[in-house]
């Protein structure tokens, strides 16, 4: 009897633990706090749609997702959709923005949303510069070599940005717009470049195609010629695990970049390496630069970038 009573007790605070994370889908506490897969946050979106009496268009956020735009942090819980009416609003998990004049929305994977580049410029607008420039770099990219066509361009990105009705929220915009490059191949690349810029650092050139003696070429994620410097984001941190130089693959990984690093010397520049613990924070990258030798200018980057010292994100 005692034994039923705890079962039937268990299974209430069970059911008491169930929350309504979307519909159709229940989940646990402990469930609710994981991080989603792309894949489901793209269901997710699916599900909202199917259940909507009129197709939703999908913004912020909820259109990064539809259109597999990078996220440098887990995106809110909230749905963003655009406002059927004039006024915004949140309700119950979802979030209404204002339609922007004269944009036309897109399908894409069964879903409609903001284009690409209105996309980028919203959210370069309400979060970080770095994060700004992850999106906005990705969009541009064309691939290592042509091979991707780029999902918007940066006319686009800037006439976007420039669209924005809010003064500061179009600032941070434009200031991303103007600073991305679709030539940075990986996310850590983008906030690398970010980072350097609000630290102070000069203008890298990037992917500069380097060649040795015998005519072997091979393409740097960053360089200051004039310093004898190549920058390397090193975004294989697992690579440096005591655990994993046991395994045959993981040491001819390493050997092979150890080899790279010694051709790209031979050449005269001087490697250095970061990884995404430094390339992602201001202060940290501050520090590796300075220790390099990279001489900075905070002030005149901020100009040049659009963010005033007391206005940079």
């Amino acid at each position: 009897m005692t034994a039923l009573h705890d079962a039937s007790s268990s299974a209430r605070l069970h059911r008491l633990h169930l929350r309504a994370v979307e519909p159709g889908r229940h989940a646990t506490l402990q469930q609710i706090d994981r991080r989603r897969s792309r894949r489901e946050q793209v269901e997710r979106l699916h599900l909202f749609a199917a259940m909507r009496a009129r197709p939703p268009v999908f913004a912020y956020w909820s259109a990064a997702i539809v259109h597999g735009l990078p996220l440098l942090n887990p995106p809110p819980a909230t749905i963003h959709v655009v406002a059927v009416g004039p006024a915004e609003s949140a309700a119950h998990g979802i979030v209404t923005h204002r339609r922007m004049a004269g944009v036309a929305p897109v399908r894409t994977q069964g879903l409609i949303a903001t284009p690409v580049a209105e996309t980028v410029a919203a959210l370069a607008g309400r979060t970080s510069f770095v994060e700004g420039v992850v999106l906005a770099d990705h969009a541009l990219h064309a691939g290592a070599f042509g091979d991707r066509v780029p999902l918007a361009t940066c006319a686009g990105l800037v006439d976007a940005a420039g669209a924005l009705t809010d003064p500061e929220e179009r600032r941070r915009a434009l200031a991303v717009a103007r600073f991305a490059d679709g030539r940075a191949e990986s996310p850590l690349e983008s906030v690398s470049r970010a980072t350097m810029a609000l630290a102070g650092a000069p203008p890298p050139e990037l992917q500069l195609r380097v060649q040795d003696l015998f005519g072997v070429t091979d393409r740097l994620d960053f360089c200051w010629p004039e310093l004898g410097i190549a920058g390397e984001a090193d975004g294989a941190e697992k690579l440096q695990h005591p655990a994993l130089r046991r395994f045959p693959d993981v040491r001819r990984a390493l050997a092979a970049r150890a080899e790279r690093d010694r051709w790209i010397e031979s050449a005269g520049l001087r490697v250095v390496r970061w990884r995404w613990a430094t390339g992602r924070r201001v202060d940290l990258m501050r520090e590796f630069l300075i220790r390099e030798g990279i001489t900075l200018d905070p002030q005149t980057r901020l100009a040049e970038l659009g963010l005033g010292p007391e206005r940079a994100p």
